[in-house]
């Protein structure tokens, strides 16, 4: 069985480098929207300190920035780190888009900014594609 190359074409490469940090800022003013919208209050962690909400995001988001000169020089773990990141973002995005019309009356915290979650980790997705 011959080994499958996973070469990232240079101009998806080019591509993946803007968008990572873009859609690291997706996460950050979502996660802001979130805790101001009073998420934290909703989520099956709703039974720990709003402190833990906020540490534990600002941990993720510490991880994901200092993966950002790995990913624009294009090694391998920090790409499969990207790629993962962006599926997340998706479907945290569309969890947010969906929940928000199921509960139609009221506002679900999240929802203004989970557009954008998709849409970069969508376009991220795509050029790191292989």
């Amino acid at each position: 069985m011959a080994t499958r190359d996973i070469t990232v074409h240079h101009h998806h490469l080019s591509a993946g480098r803007h968008l990572y940090p873009g859609l690291i800022f997706a996460r950050f003013i979502h996660t802001f929207e979130d805790y101001v919208g009073g998420y934290q209050e909703l989520s099956p962690l709703a039974s720990l300190p709003p402190e833990f909400f906020v540490l534990l995001h600002v941990a993720v988001l510490i991880l994901l920035v200092a993966a950002i000169p790995s990913v624009a020089a294009g090694r391998r773990w920090a790409l499969a780190l990207a790629k993962v990141w962006a599926i997340l973002e998706i479907l945290n995005g569309t969890s947010h888009i969906m929940i928000q019309f199921f509960e139609w009356g009221s506002y679900y915290p999240g929802f203004f900014t989970a557009p954008l979650l998709v849409l970069f980790g969508g376009a991220l997705g795509r050029s790191l594609r292989r």
